[in-house]
């Protein structure tokens, strides 16, 4: 198992407590760290930093969706803060104590390295095979020491966030922070006089605003630079009511399947979403029409209203995720591209939110002018004393700029990054899913395909890398399943 975070830890879990599981059975996991069971989303750091989605979706044990809120409750007399959440370093300290046990496991051993490269060999001679169709094939690894001896059965890659986008070319500059986190080492030495700049207003945006206002009397407000229309995340609108009509599940989805093609047309889902709709008394179209300008009148005009009818879409669009990819690989390729072209934009303007306490918060900053929003940015440049020019609707100096653009899913881009993503693009080990982005692996194996050896049947990726096919997968719920 390369890579113990959230997918990883769950990995060791699901094997061991498999009825197959088997006291012959070894399981070797590398991670450098000596912290196993958090990935990075989830490690030490500021208490500021909160998790966006409610601690009932968070168990790290499906069977037992209550686990994290028992553990909160359990150790801590005022878990939540003032805007309802909790901290992320909180459900990084819950995953450590949870998994450790599994970690601890007399079949399990922690290789403190990281691996850089994989080889297929034949089962029989362990020599390295060019291709492997029906052939019984074995893998070996290589660390920064070189090839490993050990010869391995299956691989499961579980490597975690790929690195941060640099839309500017900023990387490496003197007072440019390209990956803010762990902040409270990242940006803890500062005195509060610095003109800050956030480039990007996503989650990691809101963790910096969070962040700095709770920690520092600032003299100037954070400014957020962002493309013409890119603005916050629109605000959750809580649902008053108990329940709400929901109707697709992992059953109905195999109901609707065709038989030969496993195809479900879209039409189907789409008139069945549509329906759920109409049975919550929620006219959809007319709701987008309500909100769809996206900017911040739209943003308070919910807020103030509490729009029931934009709430039960909220609370809808946020249990329709784990359903997601399934739903969204039982499309044909025509119907994919259809839905992407079409309607995969108004999904995310539902379904990608700010926790509503949140706004209002963000709101109150920004009418005390302690947080700004400038559109329309298109070029930055460093001046000769340090500071940084930001080219946008307005000119703008910076002293001090943040990225909190998103991630970066280009495999070519991403191996200046890494070497062992570097090794398996080069040598296609790993194919692009499409246009360099993401890896290609089938659904919902999550095998590793690729032209020479086809689908590998023991070879495994997990995490954003797959959000070409894993669609929307940046939920823990989901990388959890």
């Amino acid at each position: 198992v390369v890579g113990v975070g959230l997918s990883g830890s769950s990995i060791v879990k699901s094997i061991i407590t498999h009825e197959n599981f088997n006291k012959e059975d070894r399981i070797d996991i590398f991670e450098p760290r000596e912290i196993l069971g958090v990935g990075l989303p989830y490690d030490d750091d500021s208490e500021a930093v909160m998790l966006n989605v409610s601690p009932e979706v968070l168990s790290y044990d499906q069977s037992n969706p209550n686990d994290f809120i028992e553990w909160l409750n359990e150790h801590y007399d005022t878990p939540y803060n003032f805007e309802g959440l909790v901290s992320r370093p909180k459900y990084g300290r819950y995953l450590i104590d949870r998994f450790s046990k599994y970690f601890n496991h007399p079949q399990v051993t922690h290789h403190k390295i990281e691996i850089e490269d994989i080889k297929v060999l034949d089962a029989k001679t362990k020599k390295a095979i060019v291709e492997a169709k029906d052939v019984h094939t074995v893998y070996q690894l290589k660390t920064s020491n070189g090839w490993d001896e050990t010869i391995y059965d299956a691989v499961f890659f579980s490597v975690g966030h790929p690195p941060y986008a640099d839309y500017y070319n900023l990387v490496g500059i003197e007072n440019y922070v390209h990956n803010p986190y762990p902040m409270k080492e990242v940006l803890g030495y500062l005195n509060g006089d610095e003109r800050i700049g956030v480039i990007g207003s996503g989650a990691s945006g809101i963790d910096l605003m969070r962040f700095f206002v709770l920690n520092y009397e600032l003299t100037h407000p954070i400014t957020y630079y962002v493309p013409t229309g890119e603005i916050f995340n629109f605000p959750n609108i809580p649902y008053k009511k108990p329940d709400f009509p929901f109707t697709f599940s992992m059953d109905w989805i195999e109901e609707n399947k065709d038989k030969v093609t496993g195809k479900i047309p879209f039409e189907t889902i789409y008139s069945t979403f549509m329906e759920d709709m109409k049975k919550g008394g929620v006219n959809v179209k007319d709701v987008y029409e309500r909100y769809k300008a996206d900017d911040l009148d739209a943003m308070r005009k919910a807020l103030e209203s509490n729009d029931q009818e934009l709430a039960l879409i909220h609370t809808y669009s946020g249990k329709l995720v784990s359903y997601l990819p399934y739903l969204y690989n039982s499309l044909s390729a025509q119907d994919k591209q259809m839905y992407l072209k079409e309607y995969h934009h108004k999904l995310l303007f539902f379904k990608s939110r700010v926790p509503n306490k949140t706004f209002k918060w963000l709101f109150e900053l920004m009418d005390a002018g302690k947080v700004r929003l400038v559109e329309g940015i298109s070029e930055v440049k460093q001046q000769d004393d340090g500071t940084f020019k930001v080219i946008a609707d307005k000119t703008e100096t910076a002293d001090l700029l943040i990225n909190a653009t998103g991630f970066d899913t280009d495999l070519a881009s991403i191996s200046t990054h890494s070497l062992l993503i570097k090794n398996l693009y080069e040598g296609e080990f790993i194919l692009p899913q499409v246009d360099r982005k993401f890896i290609f692996v089938d659904w919902p194996q999550v095998h590793v395909m690729n032209q020479r050896y086809g689908s590998m049947k023991n070879v495994f990726f997990f995490g954003l890398l797959i959000g070409g096919t894993q669609h929307e997968n940046n939920d823990a719920q989901l990388t959890i399943r």
